[in-house]
């Protein structure tokens, strides 16, 4: 087989031990790898009773068949684990140049059990695998560490690496590459800490074999060219390539789809205004930060030169500055960017830590913690210097407050309680992302019925019918009318769909945001048919998805899933806002669409998989 290795590294941390594992082709025809490997090996090795901080737990790290290809958005990778957020199966994504150095090593995947007798980083080195002592590097941020693993072992090295709030359990703590992409949601950071792995580094110099070489040249080239040609005919302020994903502020803004003040608002001005992207520009001093082969280049380089938020590194994605930004009202694009790069040094999610933040500041607000107990900060809307030093606390799980926001807000409500439930904005142990589902429903119907990574807006990202003007044609989703954003009719059926091509993209490994520019799934289809020679159709590709989605699912009931667990969705989202685009709008009918979409799925009416579907599928051999 063409376009992967076949071959697995296993880490046994327990016993300090590395070896190579040989995968059939089937494993791959059926799940690809990527997010789709991580799930095989959750099923594979990651027994009922399992926990996220479990030894047991398997910590994939994969690349798939388009991985290191030289074509725009190859660049992606996949880590997957039990979550200690969720307590179920989750998978999450990063680009850089980890997964193609980690393919270049004669790898397809890396996978990680045990946990180790002190800190220690992994060095995969063009095939040869050791294991080495991280204690110079422990208690140090993920930038100072991926550096000093750098020194040590060579400049030409990509390494992953955990900061303080990975090594302390925080249930978000992330994983971060090349000090700008980064393994954002479910905590998967945490399982790192919780195995003493502080870091991996891969280097390597071998080429993977491909079905059609000539054919796969031709698809890069048409297809790098005319993305980058879609990109550059629009407006300065929407060019992916100009400002990266700062470009939604614009976008979403008319839509009614900004997260503000814990969800209870309808409009920011001065946060529409200060963080639409020409003021982000601006203000940040935003230049493209592309990733290896990339001509969308959505990553931004960013200086502040001088104040209290002076820094140069990443600048905050979208989902960054509205979660830290509009959902605490904090208005300062400088303040935001420092506080985002403050929790990427640390390794927090930004989604999370927004959340939570916000959370805690609506605690305040109705009397539930007080000044002392945010050791001495004023948690009001608005006050980015609270913003900023409560993230430290975080970060440092500082006793207290810091250490309690560190479980995620659906622990430090239930611990804290005084009604304070009401206000947590998280589903199954997971904070909701920066798509209001008051601007279209299906977001809802998104959050409730994830199976890759529990309610996660990537994962899914249905909403984007709408605000992101993404079509998928050969899958049946064509042309929309705005009004049909606050209809049930067809939801489920596109859920599904969106689904599907979610773990498609996350197991072939490609960057997501191409669709934005008119990737297509054809050209998916045919450059993982140059890479393979499988010679897949699109109905084949859906399959795929399908198998993947299923077998998530699998999981999900394997790991503790109930029925009940998709009904239980944030109290918000049944409180209306009184103005803006989506004034009175709420998802009515919501439990209904839930149930349209377990039979969509062919799931019975408890959400399970049924025996027509298992046989459809082939997948006999992974039901329990």
């Amino acid at each position: 087989m063409k376009g992967v290795w076949g071959r697995i590294l296993k880490v046994d941390l327990s016993q300090g031990t590395c070896t190579a594992e040989t995968l059939p082709d089937k494993v791959y025809e059926y799940f690809l790898g990527g997010a789709g490997l991580a799930a095989y090996y959750m099923w594979k090795e990651c027994p009922a009773g399992t926990t996220a901080f479990n030894p047991a737990n398997r910590i994939t790290f994969a690349g798939g068949p388009m991985t290191g290809l030289k074509q725009s958005g190859a660049a992606k990778w996949s880590a997957g684990a039990i979550s200690p957020s969720i307590n179920l199966n989750a998978d999450t994504a990063a680009t850089a140049s980890f997964g193609i150095e980690m393919k270049e090593t004669g790898y397809d995947a890396i996978v990680v059990h045990g946990r180790a007798a002190k800190p220690v980083y992994l060095v995969l080195d063009d095939g040869k695998a050791k294991i080495k002592d991280a204690k110079k590097f422990w208690g140090k941020d993920a930038y100072v560490t991926e550096d000093g693993i750098k020194e040590a072992e060579g400049a030409d090295f990509e390494v992953v690496t955990i900061g303080q709030a990975g090594e302390r359990l925080v249930r978000y703590a992330n994983i971060q590459t090349r000090k700008k992409s980064f393994l954002g949601r479910s905590g998967l950071g945490a399982v790192m800490g919780s195995k003493l792995l502080k870091g991996i580094a891969v280097r390597g110099t071998q080429t993977c074999g491909l079905h059609d070489p000539k054919e796969a040249d031709r698809l890069n080239k048409e297809i790098n060219k005319r993305l980058a040609e879609l990109d550059a005919l629009k407006p300065e302020w929407l060019q992916i390539k100009r400002v990266g994903t700062a470009m939604a502020t614009e976008l979403f803004a008319p839509q009614g789809n900004l997260p503000i003040k814990n969800y209870q608002l309808a409009d920011f001005p001065s946060g529409v205004k200060n963080f639409h992207a020409s003021n982000y520009a601006k203000e940040l001093n935003a230049k493209p930060w592309p990733c290896k082969y990339c001509v969308i280049q959505c990553h931004n380089l960013c200086e502040v030169k001088g104040g209290p938020y002076a820094y140069r590194g990443k600048g905050p994605e979208y989902e960054s500055f509205a979660m830290v930004g509009f959902n605490t009202m904090v208005d300062d694009i400088k303040a935001v960017a420092y506080a985002c790069e403050l929790a990427n040094l640390y390794s927090l999610d930004t989604i999370s830590l927004g959340v939570v933040i916000a959370w805690a500041m609506e605690c305040y607000e109705k009397g539930v913690i007080t000044q002392k107990d945010a050791y001495g900060l004023d948690l009001k809307w608005g006050n980015a210097e609270a913003v900023v030093e409560l993230t430290k606390k975080i970060g440092e799980r500082a006793e207290g407050l810091g250490y309690l926001l560190g479980e995620g807000c659906k622990i430090a409500s239930e611990v804290l309680g005084k009604g304070s439930e009401t206000w947590a904005v998280q589903m199954k142990g997971q904070e909701i992302a920066a798509h209001n589902w008051r601007a279209q429903y299906i977001s809802a119907l998104n959050y409730c019925t994830g199976v890759a990574s529990g309610p996660n807006h990537e994962r899914g990202n249905s909403q984007h019918i709408w605000v992101g003007h993404i079509r998928l044609p050969e899958w049946g989703i064509g042309e929309v009318e705005n009004e049909e954003r606050w209809s049930w009719d067809k939801a489920a059926d596109r859920n599904a769909k969106f689904h599907d091509y979610c773990n498609i993209i996350n197991s072939a490994c490609h960057c997501k945001f191409h669709e934005f520019r008119g990737y297509t799934l054809t050209d998916m289809v045919k450059t993982i048919n140059a890479a393979t020679g499988w010679n897949w159709n699109i109905e084949d590709l859906r399959k795929c998805g399908e198998r993947i989605t299923t077998l998530q699912k699998i999981l999900n009931i394997r790991y503790g899933w109930k029925t009940e667990h998709d009904f239980q969705y944030p109290k918000r989202f049944m409180e209306p806002v009184d103005s803006g685009p989506a004034a009175g709008k709420i998802p009515v009918g919501l439990d209904d669409a839930i149930r349209d979409y377990y039979r969509v799925r062919e799931w019975d009416e408890k959400g399970k998989p049924t025996k027509k579907l298992i046989q459809r599928l082939g997948m006999e051999e992974y039901v329990e």
